[in-house]
């Protein structure tokens, strides 16, 4: 499941994947911010991994989420996607992820990080 939070001025999407994350959930996800009329051009979207017990997608899976990113991106104008890390299972996928985002939507601006402090300075630039 992946649960989501708009803030009130719909610049901040606080996301909570939780148990298994596969490919199906991930399109799931993006089909619903496709369709969020809460959302304002310029948003952050932070993805907290911390409650997730797995990633179940293949290399293609991954590379196949990003490009459908594209629409949710395109049509909110979401400038910035953070994915907040704590294992390094959750920090391995974040890279490739972002490694991934570089390729298909070289415009979205996409960090790692590990701790607070460095989520805090994340949002901030």
């Amino acid at each position: 499941m992946i649960e989501y939070e708009i803030s009130q001025d719909g610049l901040r999407i606080e996301t909570y994947p939780t148990g298994v994350l596969d490919f199906k959930k991930t399109i799931e996800y993006f089909n619903a911010l496709n369709n969020e009329q809460r959302i304002k051009q310029g948003a952050t979207e932070i993805v907290y991994f911390k409650h997730v017990t797995d990633f179940k997608m293949s290399y293609l899976e991954s590379e196949k989420i990003t490009e459908s990113y594209q629409a949710p991106k395109a049509t909110k104008m979401i400038d910035k996607t953070i994915f907040a890390c704590e294992t390094d299972l959750e920090y391995g996928m974040s890279n490739m992820l972002q490694a991934l985002h570089k390729i298909t939507n070289p415009n979205h601006k996409v960090e790692v990080v590990r701790s607070e402090s460095e989520l805090e300075n994340a949002i901030k630039s």
